[in-house]
């Protein structure tokens, strides 16, 4: 699995202040013997350009055409490869989940941001032609890629506002009896992802708190040696791993809202009793201390 690739891109999106990357990848030659494998903290729009893509899921596969859209959640893995003998070419749109509604919005975050990152049936999302919301879904991902081509001024405040539409959309659809008409796929994720999914909802709660792998094996009901073999089977790190690094992330977030609070007491709201393991674990994950990861913000 992709993952150094993955994390290395998620520290970079979130060091330039505009989370949020658009590639076209204009000719995808990827043995399909061999999928590479991709599992990331990014929400992903893909939008096929030409050709026909294959796209495994979790338990799901299907093939995408030229003009469909796909959504894949956050922490879903995933892998694309072409199908068939046609030259596929994709616009991958990827949008970190804290550019959706911006810092410190807990409210709104239980109320429309969670809701779909961690619901299974929605890990993965094949929007296609004859899908009701199709046209909706393709004028805003086209003004999207449009305003980060051109840059002028202000566009990344409009396509905060395409990415807003867009999750409104998605939202929409979650609560639509007849989510079928939009091809989410039937099949539940695997044990695994459902066991890890609640657990990271649980991490995400009380990362403040002096959570243990106890507690956490305990909130989704297994022991803790089996929590932790379906945190590696199903994210490829430990649950412990998973927390030091959610809480890192917290960390930078308050730096850049609280830019005079003290390394010492963020470390202490995310968690860390101790601000010295706290730079080392921020070292670990940013490949900077926390000192140098705030000069940078300046």
């Amino acid at each position: 699995m992709n993952t150094d690739f993955c994390t290395s891109r998620t520290h970079r999106l979130l060091y330039s202040g505009y989370p949020l990357e658009i590639t076209t990848f204009d000719d995808i030659t990827e043995d399909v013997s061999t999928p590479a494998w991709y599992l990331h903290e990014e929400i992903e729009f893909q939008y096929i350009l030409n050709g026909q893509v294959s796209i495994t899921c979790g338990e799901r596969c299907f093939t995408a055409s030229r003009g469909d859209i796909v959504f894949i959640n956050q922490l879903a893995k995933h892998a694309s490869v072409p199908a068939g003998s046609e030259t596929a070419a994709v616009c991958s749109i990827i949008v970190h989940p804290s550019f959706i509604l911006g810092d410190n919005q807990p409210e709104l975050e239980a109320k429309y941001l969670h809701p779909i990152l961690a619901n299974n049936a929605y890990a993965c999302l094949h929007i296609d032609h004859s899908a009701v919301l199709y046209p909706q879904f393709h004028s805003l991902l086209s003004q999207l890629i449009t305003l980060n081509a051109t840059q002028s001024t202000g566009y990344e405040l409009l396509s905060k506002s395409c990415i807003l539409q867009l999750w409104k959309l998605i939202y929409d659809m979650l609560s639509d009896s007849s989510a079928t008409e939009y091809n989410i796929s039937s099949h539940s994720t695997n044990l695994d992802d459902q066991r890890v999914r609640q657990a990271i909802l649980y991490i995400r709660k009380h990362f403040m708190e002096p959570v243990t792998l106890d507690d956490i094996a305990d909130s989704i009901l297994v022991s803790k040696s089996e929590c932790c073999r379906c945190f590696k089977r199903a994210i490829g790190m430990s649950p412990f791993e998973y927390l030091m690094k959610y809480r890192i992330e917290e960390s930078t977030r308050r730096m850049r809202i609280n830019p005079h609070e003290s390394v010492s007491e963020i470390a202490g709201c995310v968690g860390f009793n101790n601000t010295s393991y706290y730079n080392k674990i921020f070292k670990k994950f940013m490949g900077c201390t926390p000192t140098e990861y705030r000069k940078s913000l300046k």
